[in-house]
């Protein structure tokens, strides 16, 4: 990464993981995976109460919510344990304790293009990869399949950019933001700001207001989560800053800010706020394929193999490719014996000049023994001759 750190990244609570972090880095976040430790949850507080109650559903409902303000989920959370009855638990002591390393409530101002809480990015990678690897493969095996996972990860890219590039998606409001999201949005991307403008409208309305300086205080009203959120806008600047956090942490405008906006009659989204990480105009940076340079030209796949074997390939071909057997999968699909019985019986009868049957032969090919022909013209012969003796 050039040597440069990331703002955030999570692993699971390995031991060595909390030892090597800090001793590598030193202003990345280290966050648990809360998927890990929820998942924990059955075993260490025990199946009468995740079962048989709705602590789960509850506990969920405070952990994972991201609109929380760290004091609100300390209230919610000792309520909840206070209601069930698990101040107790050594497990849950530990847990709260380490808050600010797993509850997003405590990383909400980390910019992080989205809010990332588990290591599912990772494990998505994986389980992608598994499809093409084999374990008990050579190295250019294992290079090959690498890229052949690369080329559909590069072809979906290029299907995603051309719908993008080639087609506008259909607005549902009549706000000047939304139209121009449109234009400057990938589709996944715009239409999670799309349902950010329908919220807009049905659900902010405008609360109190204060001034200092040519900075405006603005209470925007939310009906959806029942909560008042403060928005700080610079009408000469077009700064905007809202309390939900919601640009810091995906990074795009949330619904207080484009309901501030439209009232203030500004029809496109401040340049500011526009990451070009979500935008039509971002362009992948260089890839791993595309670092093996030779000069300045751009290597081929199979220079690519060369340079990983350290051999040149020869220019003389001496193995040909061998002839295809007809066994099971080749060409033309061998016919099973009951395959061909059914073939048979399904074809039209026929009728046989040996036997004198209608059947699936002819003469050619019929099972029963041949009629000698020539013993039936020399009896015929005779016959006649002894006709004519007789006259």
């Amino acid at each position: 990464m050039g040597g440069k750190e990331p703002h955030c990244f999570f692993t699971d609570q390995c031991p060595a993981m909390k030892i090597a972090v800090p001793a590598t880095f030193t202003t990345a976040a280290h966050r648990y995976c809360m998927w890990h430790i929820m998942k924990k949850l059955p075993e260490k507080v025990g199946t009468t109460v995740t079962k048989e109650t709705n602590f789960v559903t509850r506990l969920n409902s405070v952990v994972w919510d991201s609109d929380l303000e760290p004091a609100d989920f300390e209230e919610r959370w000792c309520s909840l344990i206070s209601e069930f009855q698990l101040e107790d638990n050594t497990w849950l002591q530990y847990l709260f304790s380490k808050r600010q390393r797993w509850i997003p409530a405590y990383y909400r101002d980390i910019p992080l293009g989205c809010l990332l809480r588990t290591t599912q990015r990772s494990e998505s990678e994986n389980s992608f990869f598994k499809r093409f690897e084999n374990p008990h493969g050579t190295l250019v095996e294992f290079w090959m399949r690498f890229q052949s996972a690369m080329d559909q990860q590069r072809y979906t890219q290029k299907s995603l950019d051309r719908d993008s590039d080639h087609s506008l998606p259909q607005t549902k409001t009549l706000l000047s933001l939304e139209v121009h999201a449109s234009n400057v949005y990938t589709h996944a991307l715009f239409y999670e700001f799309q349902q950010k403008c329908v919220d807009s409208l049905n659900s902010c309305s405008a609360g109190d207001s204060s001034r200092e300086g040519s900075t405006r205080f603005l209470e925007v009203e939310d009906s959806i989560f029942n909560k008042t959120y403060t928005v700080t806008f610079n009408p000469s600047t077009f700064d905007a800053t809202c309390s939900c956090k919601l640009f810091e942490r995906k990074g795009y405008i949330c619904k207080h800010i484009i309901w501030i906006l439209s009232g203030k009659g500004i029809k496109k989204i401040p340049d500011k706020y526009l990451l070009s990480r979500w935008t039509k105009n971002t362009k992948n940076a260089l890839t791993f394929r595309q670092n093996f340079k030779s000069g300045a030209e751009k290597l081929t796949t199979h220079q690519e193999l060369e340079m990983l074997l350290g051999v040149k390939s020869s220019s003389e071909v001496r193995i040909l490719p061998p002839v295809q057997s007809k066994n099971k999968g080749t060409g033309k699909r061998l016919m099973s014996k009951k395959d061909q019985y059914v073939a048979k019986a399904q074809k039209p009868k026929r009728f046989c000049n040996n036997c004198k049957q209608m059947a699936h032969h002819d003469k050619r090919n019929c099972p029963n023994p041949a009629v000698d022909t020539s013993q039936h013209s020399f009896d015929h012969e005779s016959d006649i001759s002894s006709l004519v003796d007789s006259d």
